[in-house]
């Protein structure tokens, strides 16, 4: 008769032929609905396993006691295997480089959510998914080690051509003439193989911390051809201009051919039939500027609201430094009247308090900004119904403004400004442009934008930082492009001004103490 026992786990115990001399037994497992399982002592690593019992078809005994011999079967021909292992000293439970990689594209999947910084999103997850697919294709490449390679016997160096293997199969650069993927690319990538290492093959047993194979980092280039683009003075007071008097009054200055329309002719005076500074513009928003007396569709009111809110967004950020992610997350109770300061000031400047689940960063900050006039013109368009409403929201649905509205509609800002123009391959499913000077411009633009501007402007890089949440050691890589021709009259503080100051020693003396001529 099967022994049995008072445990919850081990049912109907049974030890294999041999009794306890050979450290194995059958037993059903309570915490697995009863199924037949094996158990085995390595008395070599004093190490212990257990295995379900399955067919090789995948089907299992009758998880009864009357699946007794059946098991006993299976756990026989299991435990001369296993024995066989542990007398040439081969590892008993080994995970191959698939397995690894399935287990834990399973384990980041059960972690997507929806609540902010409690999981991963589904982008993320998508990002995820795919390095873990780059590392998988590199090792099945032709003269790889394999999926199939156990990973205890990965060899320690074999990612140091992970990068070169990357950037040959991409064979692809850049506007700006870079090898793609870029370094922060490929660095994103190990970071990942490295967990799956070190949260799957390591902490399940299957390695030890000496087996953890050497992750390469990809080195950053600190040129300035790696910086985040940002408009210049002159682009930015173009955009700013077209944008308002062209783009969110349903007017285009081009043809639909993509050709500039040009100017009107004087029709007086000594220059008539000269070309004026006034363009020649079109209707490109159907039934927004059909006359007066007409009616506007609702569709077109829609699209132009539209056009009003990103333009107002485009204020906001530039005006602010506020994220992107930020700036749409963003809802009128987040916004607060600064009462330090005076009535007059109070129409200009407010507080924006930008919550831990509206940041990458999961942290609270709060900044200020000059953007009181564009929030009242945003609240006429929106018409919020109460506080905790969102900014910007589409107008038909009351959804938040998709992705797309806020990706095309900056396109077609940077188009209408003469900035970028129209890619060939571009199309009303996805809409491509190319930058004139090659930047990758983007809504984030606007934010680098403000901080270079704003340490222009003499503003102390730390008031900067913690006004944007960021940290001043990233504004000096990403951000502050040093100018010596600009530097010489903050380092004169402290000095004269007049040439021969400039070149004495007075400035260094202690007044406390009489320097001998």
């Amino acid at each position: 008769m099967p022994k049995a026992t008072t445990q919850s786990k081990v049912l109907d115990r049974v030890d294999l032929q041999g009794g306890k001399r050979n450290n194995a037994y059958v037993f059903r497992n309570g915490q697995r609905g009863g199924r037949w399982s094996l158990y085995f002592h390595n008395p070599e690593t004093k190490t212990r396993h257990r295995f379900v019992l399955k067919h090789s078809n995948g089907r299992f005994p009758d998880p009864t006691p009357a699946g007794l011999d059946e098991a006993l079967e299976l756990a026989q021909e299991r435990y001369i295997e296993l024995r066989t292992k542990s007398d040439r000293g081969e590892a008993v439970n080994v995970l191959t480089i698939g397995e690894m990689v399935d287990r834990f594209i399973a384990r980041e999947k059960r972690r997507i959510s929806g609540t902010p910084h409690e999981g991963i999103t589904d982008g993320r997850f998508r990002l995820i998914r795919n390095q873990t697919r780059h590392f998988l294709d590199f090792c099945t490449r032709k003269g790889g080690c394999g999926s199939t390679k156990q990973v205890h016997l990965f060899r320690r160096s074999y990612l140091e051509t992970y990068q070169q293997w990357r950037q040959e199969t991409t064979n692809a650069m850049d506007k700006a003439g870079r090898v793609l993927p870029r370094p922060t690319t490929l660095n994103g990538e190990f970071s990942t193989i490295r967990r799956m290492f070190r949260e799957v093959a390591l902490a399940q047993g299957f390695i030890t911390r000496d087996q953890l194979p050497d992750i390469p980092n990809a080195k950053v280039p600190k040129d300035q051809s790696f910086r985040r683009s940002a408009f210049s003075a002159e682009e930015w007071v173009q955009l700013e201009k077209t944008t308002r008097l062209y783009w969110t009054e349903g007017l285009t200055r081009f043809s639909k051919d993509r050709q500039a329309l040009g100017f009107h002719k004087i029709t007086r005076g000594p220059n008539k039939g000269s070309d004026s500074t006034r363009p020649i513009t079109r209707n490109s928003l159907y039934g927004v500027n059909k006359g007066k007396g007409t009616r506007k569709s609702n569709r077109a009111q829609e699209q132009q609201d539209h056009r009003l809110m990103l333009y107002l967004a485009m204020r906001i950020s530039m005006e602010s430094g506020i994220r992107i992610g930020s700036l749409r997350k963003m809802r009128w109770s987040h916004i607060s009247d600064n009462k330090t300061l005076s009535k007059e000031d109070q129409k200009i400047w407010c507080l924006i308090e930008v919550p831990p689940e509206n940041t990458k960063t999961g942290r609270w900050y709060e900044l200020s900004a000059p953007v009181v006039r564009h929030l009242e013109r945003l609240r006429q368009i929106t018409r919020p119904k109460k506080q905790s409403d969102l900014l910007f929201t589409n107008q038909k649905t009351g959804a938040p403004l998709s992705a797309r509205i806020w990706g095309d509609g900056l396109k077609e800002m940077l188009v209408e400004s003469g900035l970028a123009t129209w890619s060939e391959d571009d199309s009303n499913n996805c809409r491509k442009i190319d930058v004139a000077t090659g930047k990758t411009l983007t809504w984030y633009s606007f934010r680098h934008t403000w901080i270079t501007f704003a340490l222009e402007r003499g503003v102390p890089i730390a008031t900067v930082c913690n006004n944007c949440d960021t940290s001043i050691q990233y504004v000096q890589e990403h951000y502050f492009h040093y100018d010596a021709k600009r530097a010489t009259g903050a380092l004169s503080t402290g000095r004269k001004r007049s040439p021969k100051a400039a070149l004495s020693t007075d400035w260094m003396r202690d007044p406390y103490v009489k320097d001998e001529a």
